[in-house]
């Protein structure tokens, strides 16, 4: 559950509240080192410092260029796979080096909610984590006029309601493991077809 300061909730009841979400993609480079994007909503650019951001100190997240939108993020009571998608301009190659041969998936993602001062458009105590996931794909579209990257994230990495990919058994598992002694997912057909009686004495 999440707990927030009494200056933050304040602001969640507050008639004229301006809020911004702050995105961090936490990509790294061929060599292994950071090489993130931050990137904000609401058309400013917004200068912050959370506790997951791979670079340490203060880190610009970035409101114009070439972060277009990306899709709502809900909450339920449900129990599910929570996901979501960015899109990115591909026009320059800078973004598109980012993803093409490097190892993008499974890099972790994660959304804050900030609170701005109506005044001084400073952060109001500290960004709210929203989500916390990990990309578990990606999608380049060009066109004769535009180029854009699709970023899909889930908030878990082993996405089993995909049609393809990652399946529930052991050949594929052994296939993302790289050894064929693990057989963890031996009983996975069974399990799947059987019927639990939650909350029955006996």
């Amino acid at each position: 559950m999440k707990t927030y300061p009494q200056t933050t909730r304040d602001e969640f009841y507050r008639d004229h509240a301006f809020a911004v979400d702050l995105i961090e993609l936490q990509l790294k480079d061929g060599a292994g080192t950071s090489d993130a994007l931050y990137l904000a909503s609401g058309g400013i650019d917004i200068d912050a410092d959370t506790t997951t951001a791979p670079d340490a100190g203060s880190n610009t997240y970035s409101a114009q260029g070439e972060f277009i939108s990306y899709t709502a993020i809900n909450e339920d009571f449900d129990v599910k796979i929570g996901k979501f998608q960015i899109t990115l301009s591909g026009l320059p190659s800078g973004y598109i080096n980012k993803f093409i041969g490097k190892k993008t998936e499974g890099k972790r993602v994660c959304v804050y909610k900030a609170f701005l001062d109506l005044n001084t458009f400073a952060i109001i105590n500290t960004p709210i984590l929203m989500y916390d996931g990990s990309i578990y794909n990606y999608t380049i579209q060009e066109s004769r006029e535009t180029c854009n990257i699709g970023v899909e994230v889930s908030s878990q990495f082993a996405d089993f309601e995909r049609a393809a990919g990652r399946k529930t058994n052991n050949w594929s598992n052994w296939q993302y493991q790289g050894v064929q002694y693990d057989t963890s997912m031996e009983k996975s057909g069974y399990v799947g077809n059987t019927e639990f009686k939650w909350g029955r004495a006996s």
